[in-house]
């Protein structure tokens, strides 16, 4: 593993993102050295906490800040949860509790905002909610400075409103600051957009969810072993009731179609990989003609290993699941993190022999 980058890929999904802080910290306890990590929305701020803190610190940052996010109130399935007949009710009156006041350090309703959503308002009041709160909280948990001088790459993945495309900022061309990591988790019309230097941005998740491509996109120079923690299972059981099929119909929304992006990307790093082994076969004298050489260009010499992790939705979930940061289920959501993380390094199935085409090759978690 010491000779190839090692890059963790966030997904978005609120509350659902404290399985991707138990695969961190799972990672870190291996002592797997992360070099790159992109983020979308949740997945940003995750891929902000990490990479914003050095190695020694981030796991305890990291709880820090999914703990300061939890209702002061006791959450009632710390009470109830043992009774089955009662768990819908407390998830519900959960769920109702972050509608009606937010969450601390994160955001807080906006007074009126609901009155007449016909009235013409300034960009930064254009949600439901307030996110000021959560630039102080990023702050507070996140070392910008050693964000922006540290050895691990960052990427987070945001919309441009007014062209309607996907935006990357990324520390590798410019500086990160607390907007940026807002900006990729500015949903509508919960939450407003953020101005960055005379533009205006939303959730990268609008675009797309999963910000594999900006991995796949990027130039390999070496070979790459990628970790993929995906938070929304697009392949549950089939819905029984309205609020299930509410629930279903987001999981898929926010799936992005992973997995269908992943196969398109194998084959293209199959090719690429297949045309630079053919070209060793082609004699000295062919190769040193131009025209020869430009088409060696089109292969790569690196395999890409994606482990895909997919979080497996709850019996309990909702339609609202993405919100309940009640700190019975966040713990159950971390724990479920560090679970999978165990299993897929306990196979290791990127160090298994492959053929010499092999440019990308797709882990995916049995299930249990």
């Amino acid at each position: 593993m010491a000779n190839q980058n090692t890059v963790l890929i966030l997904q978005g999904g609120g509350a659902l993102g404290a399985y991707q802080a138990g695969v961190y910290q799972q990672l870190h306890e291996k002592d797997v050295t992360v070099d790159w990590v992109i983020g979308t929305s949740i997945g940003a701020i995750n891929s902000a906490l990490i990479a914003g803190n050095p190695p020694e610190l981030r796991v305890a940052q990291l709880k820090a800040f999914w703990d300061s996010l939890a209702p002061w109130a006791p959450s009632m399935s710390n009470w109830w949860g043992a009774f089955s007949p009662l768990s819908n009710l407390t998830h519900s009156m959960n769920t109702l509790g972050t509608l009606m006041n937010g969450v601390d350090g994160f955001f807080k309703p906006r007074v009126g905002a609901s009155s007449d959503i016909n009235t013409e308002v300034p960009l930064k009041e254009m949600g439901f909610y307030d996110t000021s709160p959560l630039k102080t909280t990023l702050e507070k948990y996140v070392d910008f400075d050693y964000l922006n001088n540290g050895k691990t790459r960052i990427s987070v993945c945001a919309v441009d409103i007014d062209t309607g495309q996907s935006v990357v900022f990324d520390s590798k061309n410019g500086k990160i600051l607390p907007e940026h990591i807002m900006a990729s988790g500015a949903l509508p019309p919960g939450f407003p957009p953020i101005e960055i230097e005379g533009k205006a941005y939303w959730d990268g998740g609008i675009y797309s969810n999963s910000p594999l491509t900006v991995f796949l996109g990027d130039g390999v120079d070496r070979d790459a072993l990628c970790f993929m923690v995906d938070l929304w299972d697009p392949s549950e059981t089939r819905p029984k009731s309205i609020a299930e099929a509410l629930a279903r119909y987001k999981s898929i929304q926010y799936a992005s179609r992973s997995q269908e992006q992943l196969e398109v990307y194998q084959v293209v790093r199959d090719l690429q990989k297949a045309i630079r082994v053919l070209s060793e076969k082609i004699p000295a004298a062919e190769r040193k003609k131009k025209d020869v050489q430009a088409l060696m260009q089109l292969g790569c010499d690196h395999t890409v290993n994606v482990v895909n992790l997919i979080m497996k939705a709850a019996p309990q979930d909702q339609y609202f699941k993405d919100i309940d940061f009640s700190a019975a289920t966040i713990h159950a959501r971390w724990q479920a993190g560090i679970h999978d993380c165990q299993r897929a390094l306990k196979h290791k199935t990127w160090l298994q022999p492959l053929p010499p085409h092999a440019g990308l090759v797709i882990h995916e978690l049995p299930q249990e």
